[in-house]
């Protein structure tokens, strides 16, 4: 006697033959497709999770190697400023920074221009009128970021505005001004860049020239100009130095007033020659 179904039974076929399936109950077809849809659709989830997280750490990391790289290089430009530092005030022959570059460059600036001038002066013109000096900044590129070794200043100059790292000043007070000039030149007279690599910058010391030496007090209208692209950063830096008022005068021009009248002044010129080599 054949045995009845219960009502709402389906028969289904299993390895050992016919088997009931209950109303509530799915076939295993229908249970290896939902299987199948909930992997994808996991996988899929995971796998954009993994692609969103790689995307911003691999920029976020990106970001990090950039400033990494940009900081290293300022440290190595105080690291030259230290070096001609050596030549200019304690008598090295020649000092060497080695500077790597990865996707930055390194050049040897067009010149700015120095100028120290009394126009109230003596009448001997020869002496101190003015002194114009054409000094070649050294500056790190990498795009984003310029950093600039200038008459021992270093200057970090970005998009948003800049700073000034390392300062110049002349020595001055009531009793003395002493204006030294790190004039920075070409030892190849013509360009120097070089892009991408690992770079050796060799200062050697061509000459020191007094420029002025005056011990009477006859120069009390004394003024130090400079015609720079980073006209702003000179003007900030020139401007806290608490015996200089300093106002810009066109685009790159800043003009600086000595608010004392020294006994002595004193304006010497340290000759710098400058070469890359890779």
């Amino acid at each position: 006697m054949t045995p009845r179904r219960p009502p709402g039974a389906a028969e289904r076929r299993s390895d050992d033959g016919w088997g009931r399936v209950g109303p509530g109950e799915r076939g295993s077809a229908e249970r290896g497709v939902s299987d199948l849809v909930g992997f994808v659709l996991v996988f899929s989830l995971i796998a954009a999770v993994v692609s969103i997280v790689s995307l911003a750490g691999l920029s976020s990391l990106e970001d990090a190697r950039d400033a990494q790289q940009t900081d290293n290089a300022e440290l190595a430009m105080e690291v030259l400023s230290d070096n001609v530092a050596d030549i200019t005030e304690r008598g090295a022959p020649s000092r060497a920074t080695e500077i790597s570059l990865s996707d930055a460059s390194l050049t040897l600036a067009d010149p700015i221009q120095v100028e120290v001038r009394d126009p109230t002066g003596p009448p001997d013109e020869s002496f101190l009128a003015t002194r114009t000096f054409n000094v070649r900044p050294v500056v790190y590129d990498d795009g984003d970021t310029q950093l600039v070794y200038v008459m021992g200043a270093i200057f970090r100059a970005e998009r948003q505005g800049g700073t000034v790292v390392q300062p110049w000043s002349p020595v001055v007070d009531s009793d003395r001004m002493m204006v030294q000039v790190v004039n920075t030149g070409s030892a190849t007279d013509g360009l120097q860049l070089i892009e991408s690599s690992t770079v050796l910058v060799r200062a050697n010391g061509n000459q020191r020239v007094v420029v002025a030496a005056d011990e009477t007090g006859a120069y009390d209208d004394i003024w130090i100009n400079v015609t720079s692209p980073r006209r702003d950063l000179w003007h900030r830096m020139l401007d806290d130095h608490p015996a200089m008022d300093c106002s810009t005068a066109g685009p790159e021009t800043v003009e600086c007033e000595v608010t004392v009248d020294p006994q002595d002044l004193y304006v010497v010129e340290h000759r710098i020659a400058v070469d890359f080599e890779k």
